[in-house]
């Protein structure tokens, strides 16, 4: 499937969803787009959201009307870095005891990357020096542009603080390349809990020779 094509799908084809992603809906009829839940699917039948929470002024006036089998319905959503988009029709609106729409199956979707390169999944160690701090993790999937890096807490040491916009530097060995390599680069997001911390990380400066190494890397695990 590539970038802004409507991909056609053939028998049993399921879709790159996973129970519990948020999706964004329009519902022919009613103004706006609104947010809900993906609840489950039977492949090649039909999809499980819950209905969104619509505003309580549609409630008032009325919104039962516009739920009926039939309906035009467009569904976006975003899944490993890609937005994903299809339109469907109305089965059915189930009142009780969920409030829960039945949606086809749909014929087509289209993908769009989110990504002007598209990163690749790995598990490389690596260390990132932070305010004169370093600080061991792991890479978790690159690109010539940037990576995500994961700093896990332990006993003895507490996960760094760190914003967005931090400067960053960080050094790993790549597989089949003896000399460690350093690139610097600045925090874009973080994401963290008590255990752990996830840093979306934009390199900044890169050398000829680690931009090769980074590209011949990614040819090898795609």
């Amino acid at each position: 499937m590539t970038d802004g094509v409507v991909n056609n799908f053939g028998t049993d084809m399921r879709m790159s969803i996973e129970i519990g992603d948020q999706l964004q809906i329009e519902v022919k009829g009613i103004p706006s787009r609104y947010q809900t839940t993906f609840i489950g699917m039977e492949l090649n039948e039909y999809f499980i959201i819950k209905e969104p929470v619509f505003p309580h002024e549609l409630r008032v006036s009325g919104i039962k009307h516009k739920l009926f089998p039939g309906n035009e319905i467009t569904v976006r959503y975003i899944y490993k870095g890609s937005v994903f988009g299809f339109q469907t029709k109305l089965i059915e609106a189930i009142f009780t005891p969920k409030r829960l729409l039945l949606i086809e199956y749909p014929k087509a979707i289209e993908k769009h990357n989110l990504r002007s390169t598209q990163r690749i999944d790995c598990y490389l160690p690596a260390i990132t020096k932070i305010k004169n701090k370093e600080t061991p993790g792991i890479i978790l999937d690159i690109n010539k542009k940037g990576c995500r890096y994961m700093i896990k807490a332990a006993e003895n040491r507490k996960l760094p603080v760190v914003q967005k916009d931090d400067q960053i530097a960080l050094r790993c060995h790549f597989p089949g390349n003896q000399d460690e390599q350093m690139v610097s680069g600045k925090v874009k997001n973080i994401k963290r809990d008590s255990q752990e911390m996830i840093l979306g990380i934009e390199f900044l400066e890169m050398t000829v020779e680690l931009h090769n190494i980074i590209e011949q890397y990614i040819s090898t695990v795609k």
